[in-house]
């Protein structure tokens, strides 16, 4: 019985490739062209915040070296570009929430032995203004925490950290005005952060770790002792 719905579900709500939207069979993940397309995160790639190195020379990209960051250490699953960044679109601003199986299946296979490694007590998603949430319908970073929550059985904390203003979006400025945009921008429920001695942030893209740091640095103030992350995309060095 149970087969039996699960094919009459299959025909009406057929599984969709979470880069193009082409219909799959069952067992596939993403269609052939996508899978040649999309860009897993894999060695070199930056120590300190996992962005991929065009080079196994060097092993600190050109935002770590100039950057204190207040984490240490991060990671993404994908390199930000062609279908992905489609993918993505989709994700944060069409409702596309069931293409978080994906990433999170996905980050465990890019990023499972860094998380074993890191041994984080909670997930928190990089909150977003709660109005910009009411009107969009979610947050793109909660759902896919929750997606990584229900893989690793790390539980997922929403309300430790909540966004107090409505910031601009970072793309396109500069380093000055991304550390000022995010000034004063969260806040953080210390009761909750002082159960915790490592926390992994978990959001969509990572480009420079301004958002990160301004997360990370509210944590450490609170008591927690290590902040990691895991983003679903980032740039190249």
């Amino acid at each position: 019985m149970k087969n039996f719905f699960e094919k009459l579900i299959g025909v009406f709500f057929p599984k969709v490739c979470p880069c193009c939207g082409e219909i799959l069979r069952k067992e596939e993940e993403l269609c052939e062209t996508c899978k040649r397309e999309v860009v897993v995160i894999k060695a070199p790639f930056c120590n300190q915040c996992g962005k991929r190195l065009e080079s196994g020379e060097k092993i600190i990209c050109k935002d770590c070296k100039k950057t204190n960051h207040q984490f240490e250490q991060g990671a993404s699953i994908f390199v930000y570009e062609g279908k992905l960044r489609k993918s993505l679109h989709q994700f944060k601003y069409e409702n596309a929430r069931v293409y978080a199986d994906y990433y999170g299946e996905e980050a465990l296979r890019a990023c499972g032995e860094r998380l074993l490694e890191w041994k984080p007590e909670c997930i928190v998603p990089v909150p977003m203004y709660r109005k910009k949430e009411q009107r969009r319908g979610y947050n793109q970073a909660e759902v896919f925490g929750r997606s990584l929550a229900k893989r690793t059985g790390i539980p997922l904390c929403r309300d430790l950290l909540i966004r107090k203003k409505n910031t601009k979006p970072q793309k396109g400025l500069t380093d000055e005005r991304r550390y000022n945009n995010l000034k004063n921008a969260f806040g953080v429920n210390r009761e909750q952060a002082k159960q915790f001695r490592t926390i992994l942030l978990v959001d969509d893209i990572y480009t420079t770790g301004s958002t990160m740091n301004a997360c990370a640095g509210l944590l450490k103030k609170a008591g927690v002792e290590k902040v990691f992350f895991l983003c679903i995309a980032s740039g190249k060095d």
